[in-house]
């Protein structure tokens, strides 16, 4: 043979032993299945738990501890303002004044009644003395001792009515003058110097500088399973903060068929009166199930959802879809119910969407439900 055909017959026999290597790998299964290429995709673990919290959010608005609309019993000028709105005033601090300057000549008058009748009174005290001495002497008839009395009598019950009269005028005196009921804040001046204000006319309002606090309007489920001195999350300025629960009231708002509760708001809050404030309450809910990132969601036809299970296959792990029913949504994770047993696996985030019967590389080193 000559060297010419002896190369040819040999390429000719390793292109042969290529195509049948190259055909038996296609004609192999496994050899397939390893070649196919795979997703690396986030895996968890079913965990089944007896039911989920649901913090639910109340607003309410933001009340001062005590707030008092205050008014002049009687009608008049105002002669003095001393306050204005924002100052913060002591228990017993005058604030306003209403003109009292007919009331000094009034009283004057009553005290020169006042004199007069102790004049009387005292003439029929010496008249009834000497009156009792004659008497008993025999010179004076009982008759007269009787006039004298009741002349004493009359003059004393004057006296007391003119002391009433006076007792009256300063305690219209009294009147015309506004104190602090307690330490407070002013909040609207609703008078000014020179004005003339009604009897019962708002002159100032006040609000007390104790703790502020809030009125929330509940559920009355909600509200029978607490009581006064649990402490209470609320949410104040942007900021969660524990606040103390102070009243419940026992009646329903006819308007919202809630309950009212108060909650007495931390010293450091700084609130803004007629502000609103939300009380943040965790309910639990007794429904089977399993948290699951919103990720590994996926829509079906009419309203359905499912996951992407990842069972084991002998040629590596694969995908298939697995029906379930959304619960509760908490942000970024939802809880479901479904069909998947515990310590079964889905996939919590993948790169693309996976299909089904896909194989994928699954990472377990986190808890990807949190």
């Amino acid at each position: 043979m000559t060297p010419g055909v002896t190369l040819a017959v040999f390429v000719g026999a390793a292109l042969a032993v290529q195509a049948g290597l190259a055909a038996l790998a296609v004609d192999d299964p496994a050899s397939a299945a390893d070649n196919a290429p795979r997703t690396t995709v986030g895996v968890m673990t079913v965990a089944m738990q007896d039911g989920y919290d649901v913090t639910r959010r109340f607003t309410g608005q933001i009340e001062a501890a005590a707030r008092t609309d205050l008014a002049f019993e009687l009608g008049g000028r105002v002669t003095e303002m001393l306050v204005d709105e924002g100052d913060v005033v002591a228990a017993g601090a005058v604030l306003a004044r209403l003109d009292t300057s007919a009331l000094v000549p009034e009283r004057a008058a009553l005290e020169a009644e006042l004199a007069a009748l102790a004049a009387d009174a005292e003439l029929a005290r010496l008249t009834l003395g000497r009156s009792d001495a004659l008497t008993e002497r025999g010179f004076r008839s009982v008759a007269a001792q009787d006039d004298a009395r009741l002349t004493l009598a009359r003059a004393e019950a004057g006296m007391a009515a003119v002391r009433a009269r006076i007792a009256g005028v300063d305690v219209r005196q009294e009147k015309s003058v506004l104190t602090a009921p307690y330490a407070a804040r002013i909040g609207a001046r609703l008078a000014d110097v020179v004005q003339t204000v009604a009897a019962g006319q708002t002159a100032l309002v006040l609000y007390d500088t104790a703790p502020a606090r809030a009125r929330i309007g509940l559920p009355p489920d909600l509200a029978t399973g607490l009581k006064v001195g649990d402490p209470v999350r609320i949410k104040i300025a942007g900021t969660v903060q524990t606040a103390t629960l102070r009243q419940i009231r026992p009646d329903l708002d006819p308007d919202t068929r809630s309950r009212s509760v108060v909650v007495t708001l931390p010293a450091g809050a700084a609130p803004v009166l007629g502000d609103t404030v939300a009380v943040l309450l965790t309910q639990t809910v007794e429904d089977p199930g399993f948290w699951a990132p919103l990720a590994a969601l996926r829509e079906g036809v009419r309203g359905s959802w499912s996951v992407m299970a990842v069972e084991t296959a002998p040629e590596g792990d694969r995908t298939l879809p697995a029906a379930v029913e959304v619960i509760h949504s908490d942000g970024g994770r939802v809880f479901l119910r479904g069909t998947l047993p515990p310590g079964a696996r889905i996939v919590a985030t993948a790169p693309d969407r996976v299909a089904p019967g896909q194989l994928v590389l699954g990472d377990l080193t986190s808890d990807l439900a949190e």
